[in-house]
């Protein structure tokens, strides 16, 4: 099977990694790469733009390297710019068959609160800053966690890959 690559954004706190993690054990072979994570390697993060830069780069290269093991692969990080997605998605093309860009979107106060309730907490400041300046993606499936429960739009996304490969 040819792998396929999910990009997950979103601000803090919209709930994206909640909802990928739900799709993640619903795929049969599929790795979850989360910004969050490679960020929690930082002995002292401070969210700035090149640590930003770093944090990115190494996920979309860990990315890579499950898409060239044939894994599908969920690609979780805010990408708060047209840019970055299309830079991330343009870079992994050649090892996807399909991909899909997947906008994880809710209130500012919810994200906050959802933000506050983290063990590793952003900054709000960063998140407010992120929420002002967000462009919201282009042809992408958009999940609003307001209404819709983490299971419900994993089953969404997981339907819609699910007539991709019929």
């Amino acid at each position: 099977m040819q792998p396929r690559l999910l990009l997950f954004c979103g601000v803090p706190g919209s709930g994206k990694t909640t909802i990928a993690t739900a799709l993640s054990l619903k795929l049969s072979r599929a790795v979850l790469v989360q910004t969050d994570q490679v960020r929690a390697m930082l002995a002292h993060p401070r969210y700035t733009g090149a640590e930003s830069r770093f944090v990115y780069g190494s996920a979309i290269a860990t990315a890579g390297q499950a898409l060239r093991f044939r894994y599908d692969t969920i690609l979780d990080g805010t990408f708060p710019k047209e840019e970055f997605r299309r830079e991330a998605l343009s870079s992994l093309a050649r090892f996807s068959v399909f991909q899909l860009v997947v906008y994880v979107t809710c209130d500012l106060a919810t994200a906050l609160r959802r933000n506050a309730a983290r063990k590793e907490a952003v900054p709000e400041e960063t998140i407010v800053r992120i929420y002002q300046n967000f462009d919201a993606p282009r042809n992408a499936v958009t999940l609003d966690t307001e209404t819709l429960e983490a299971a419900d739009a994993a089953a969404q996304v997981l339907s819609i890959l699910e007539q991709q490969t019929l």
